[in-house]
């Protein structure tokens, strides 16, 4: 009997083909095995959850109802990504006298409070219920729910007042309920209409409010730039305050005189390199070349030379600085 050469190799015995057999069943079993798993499985009752939704119901609180003087609402804080909820009170209050932990009890983030506290320590001041509004860390609804309860109180020599109509330093008018008075009070009239002259190195904040059209906020920075300088020595340098319209100051220049001399002056062999940037008349860039040059050629003797310091420098910066600096 004649064979072919690969016959042999494919031949099988009756038990290898049995096993082959039995080999691709229990593949087939494995394969089917998953899809015929659920059929086997009790298929799981399901559960009621209406009790559960209707006790969950009984316990929410009811809608916000409007919120009155005194009581306590639910409130979001999202102002700083807080997604809890905590208890707000609402109560009439004084931004310009109002605390921290006062306006955090408002409902307002300890940002916004400090946000406000900030405005007020460099001038600022709320002259009626809208100026709230200039807050810009104050949220809408925050200011929307609150300006109800904004009751800001008069200003000295005002009683009557309650509001003002511009948010200018010192150059609104007042205004009552229901009325717009188109001139000033008479105590503010005498205040400010008389012929007041100050001493522009020696007055302080209130001194400077006694000039028409200075109110807190200019005469806080008259004084601060003063400080900063270490005092005036020409009327012409108050001009210089951040902010001062010069039509202000045109007026309030035949006021202004100088009795007092400069009153702080840099010890430039002393001063540290921060102490010189700080000095208004000085730039960063002149402030380090005057220290750099100290540290390389030694002390200043006097003025003379320290204009020997060329570089960032022009004729007019030394005149304005001569009188700031002392040869200690």
């Amino acid at each position: 009997m004649r064979t072919y050469p690969l016959q042999e190799y494919f031949y099988y015995t009756r038990q290898e083909r049995n096993a082959g057999i039995v080999l691709c069943l229990l593949c087939c079993v494995v394969y089917l095995l998953p899809l015929a798993y659920p059929l086997f499985l009790k298929p799981a009752e399901s559960i009621d959850f209406s009790e559960v939704k209707r006790i969950a119901a009984s316990l929410a609180p009811a809608a916000a109802p409007e919120e009155s003087s005194g009581k306590y609402v639910a409130f979001r804080n999202d102002d700083e990504g807080s997604a809890k909820n905590r208890q707000v009170e609402t109560f009439a209050f004084d931004p310009n006298t109002a605390t921290k932990e006062e306006f955090e009890r408002l409902g307002l983030s300890p940002r916004t409070a400090q946000s406000i506290l900030n405005y007020r320590e460099k001038g600022g001041h709320f002259y009626k219920k809208e100026d709230f509004a200039k807050i810009y860390t104050l949220r809408k609804e925050d200011y929307e729910r609150l300006v109800g309860y904004v009751q800001i109180a008069p200003k000295a020599g005002g009683d009557k007042y309650h509001d003002f109509s511009k948010n200018t330093d010192n150059q609104g008018f007042a205004t009552t309920d229901g009325f717009r008075n188109t001139s000033p009070s008479s105590s503010e009239f005498t205040k400010k209409s008389g012929a007041v002259t100050v001493d522009i190195n020696a007055a302080t904040a209130e001194d400077w409010q006694q000039i028409r059209g200075i109110g807190p906020g200019w005469a806080k920075r008259i004084v601060n730039y003063r400080e900063k300088l270490g005092g005036f020595t020409a009327a012409k340098q108050v001009a210089e305050t951040y902010g001062l319209p010069d039509s202000v100051f045109q007026k309030m220049l035949p006021q202004l005189q100088i009795n007092a001399p400069v009153f702080r002056r840099i010890s430039i062999n002393a001063a540290t390199l921060e102490e010189l940037k700080k000095h208004p008349y000085l730039s960063s860039f002149q402030a380090t070349i005057l220290f750099n040059y100290r540290v390389q050629h030694g002390r200043y003797t006097d003025f003379a030379s320290l204009k020997k310091v060329k570089a960032g420098f022009k004729d007019e910066d030394w005149q304005r600085l001569e009188p700031y600096f002392s040869f200690d």
